[in-house]
């Protein structure tokens, strides 16, 4: 969005993605709150209270307002655009809208007047873009905290974090205090792992990539990285570890039993949520290899391990390797 120190008379936030929705409307408001600005909310079909506060618009000396309209589908949209028109930033009008906004709708024919750069959407992703959406989320965040996050590094913080873009600003923030502590500008691998708990190297990652291919090699050298940069807390270790293998299962299982059932990629796509290429290059091949019995038995062992750990015993770590390594030396059964 435009510098919130100067903002138009209109402005409209919209979109299913409340995180980036919201964190844009609590900078607009700071920032009003600093310039000594008046915040006013007002609900979309109060017509009265919206025209009191713009009744006064142009008097002399008038106190500099922001007023945030929510239900905006339902505000009078010929006093939206009469502001607009005047030109008068004095009230700033922001019409926030926590969905999509539908053409057809009041607020839709609204927008149709109003110059595109005054209307900002902020829509989730699909879920097979979501990792894609977060690493450019992180490149972006890092720009802000004046410092310099490669792709590749992106993804890799994504791929430890996940996709939760609060967590991720955080984590950004934080490493950018890293950084200007240190005087420099550009991030490092090295930098992400001082930082960063779980970098994905260290972390599940590649405990998860070496089970798609049921690599048992690529399974030990992971387990071993993981369970050296755990040593002191490997509980955590093995709830984190178990989190990501079974989230990931899963999706392997359900995608094998729709497989079994006949149904089409376009239909597994739509089941499980993904892009048909991801089904067919990814998620179809892995349900193939383990096979819908190895796949059931594995997931109910690392629900096993799960309890273990909140059961406080001793090496919940041996037993999450040993239910790994178990179905890796095993033939897909079912």
């Amino acid at each position: 969005m435009s510098q919130w120190q100067n903002p138009p008379p209109v402005v409209v936030l919209s979109g299913t993605h409340g995180y980036l929705r919201r964190r844009e409307l609590k900078e607009a408001i700071v920032v009003a709150e600093s310039m000594g600005r008046t915040i006013e909310r007002v609900q979309g079909d109060d017509r009265d209270e919206l025209s009191r506060i713009l009744s006064s618009t142009g008097i002399l000396f008038k106190e500099k307002t922001l007023v945030v309209i929510e239900n905006p589908d339902k505000v009078d949209a010929e006093l939206v655009l009469k502001h607009h028109e005047s030109g008068d930033s004095t009230t700033v009008l922001i019409l926030h809208h926590t969905d999509q906004i539908k053409r057809k709708g009041n607020l839709g024919k609204l927008v149709k007047e109003l110059p595109s750069r005054l209307v900002a959407k902020f829509e989730k992703p699909k879920p097979w873009e979501e990792a894609d959406h977060a690493a450019v989320f992180c490149v972006n965040e890092a720009r802000k905290q004046r410092v310099k996050l490669s792709d590749p590094l992106a993804r890799g913080i994504v791929q430890s974090m996940g996709s939760n873009l609060g967590v991720l600003a955080f984590e950004i923030q934080k490493l950018g205090m890293f950084l200007r502590a240190h005087g420099e500008t550009e991030v490092t691998k090295e930098h992400v792992l001082s930082t960063i708990a779980g970098f994905t190297e260290l972390g599940p990652g590649p405990i998860v990539e070496a089970l798609e291919r049921r690599d048992r090699r690529a399974a030990t050298r992971a387990l071993s990285s993981m369970r050296r940069t755990h040593v002191g807390n490997l509980g955590s270790a093995t709830l984190l570890a178990c989190g990501w293998v079974g989230r990931s299962l899963v999706r392997w299982l359900h995608t094998a039993a729709l497989n079994e059932r006949g149904h089409s990629v376009e239909e597994i796509a739509s089941r499980v949520g993904a892009h048909e290429f991801v089904v067919r290059k990814t998620l179809l091949p892995v349900a193939r290899r383990w096979g819908r019995g190895r796949l059931t038995s594995l997931l109910k062992s690392i629900a096993a391990v799960k309890r273990a750990v909140r059961g406080g015993h001793v090496h919940p770590w041996i037993e999450f390797e040993c239910a790994l390594f178990r179905s890796l030396q095993e033939g897909p059964i079912g």
